[in-house]
């Protein structure tokens, strides 16, 4: 059995937490891709694994591990049985909770002690003893509402304007980004890859992809009439989807994975998760 639940997080940290996972498996090995995502903190409660990244790169799954933002599609092996409870970091839960550039952790899998400290391993413990998945979310609520007092306004009105910049078309202009903005156009494109680990460019290209996806997987014929001119043509489509998401559009109506059916879900959550994450 397989199983991969979701939980919105309390209203008052949504800027900082997309969603909270709890990810099961009870086979003894199981392997899956798993698309192009935002930053994660992932704790693993029993079991191990490996992450593989587009550019070839491979990590071990264990203990408590900080997963950078991922500039294409991942591929996971676990060994069974494998818990783990996991948080999506939105860029301002990024920022607010390590001080780091995004950047430096594209496609990356790290002890997350090298930036929570020791600190980190407490939180491990802590997670281990909780009777369920959703004394778990209650638990990582408290922990995000603490640094709400860290949150810097001018982070949150950059965030929210990036954020409203990709969702204003399937394929949003550079320069409709910078006319948002007063700053000048590199310190926007240092803050973008600072904050979401990616320039500007590639980030919508990004998420043209993943809604893409996610349209396919829905077989929503009109919202595919609207992204369909937002590619050079249906074989450049084709490829963006395959890179971002892990399979072919075929594939995706037809005989999507198993791991891609279970985080459609996330759709469920519309309205109390960000557009950016239950579209996608």
């Amino acid at each position: 059995m397989v199983s991969l639940k979701y939980f919105a997080p309390a209203e008052d940290v949504r800027s900082l937490v997309s969603v909270y996972y709890f990810f099961d498996v009870e086979e003894p090995s199981f392997a899956d891709n798993e698309r192009a995502a935002i930053a994660q903190l992932r704790f693993i409660l029993d079991g191990k694994g490996k992450l593989s990244f587009a550019d070839g790169s491979s990590y071990p799954v264990e203990g408590a591990m900080l997963v950078g933002p991922s500039t294409g599609a991942m591929h996971f092996d676990v060994k069974g049985p494998f818990r783990m409870f996991g948080v999506g970091m939105l860029p301002l839960g990024w920022a607010t909770t390590t001080k780091k550039s995004a950047a430096d952790y594209a496609d990356l899998v790290l002890p997350a002690r090298e930036v929570f400290t020791d600190e980190i391993e407490k939180n491990l413990h802590t997670l281990r003893g909780c009777n369920s998945p959703e004394e778990m979310v209650e638990w990582a609520d408290k922990v995000y509402r603490s640094m709400l007092p860290r949150i810097k306004p001018e982070t949150v009105e950059f965030t929210e304007m990036v954020d409203h910049w990709l969702s204003s078309e399937p394929s949003p202009p550079v320069s409709a980004l910078m006319a948002l903005s007063q700053q000048s156009s590199r310190q926007v494109l240092r803050m973008v890859n600072k904050l979401y680990g990616m320039p500007p460019k590639y980030l919508a290209r990004k998420y043209r992809a993943l809604r893409a996806a996610r349209a396919f997987a829905e077989d929503n014929e009109e919202e595919l009439l609207e992204l369909e001119d937002a590619f050079y043509d249906q074989s450049h489509m084709i490829r963006e989807i395959k890179f971002f998401a892990g399979v072919t559009p075929t594939k995706l109506r037809v005989s999507e994975g198993a791991t891609a059916k279970l985080i459609d879900k996330r759709k469920d959550l519309k309205g109390k998760i960000p557009p950016l994450v239950s579209d996608t």
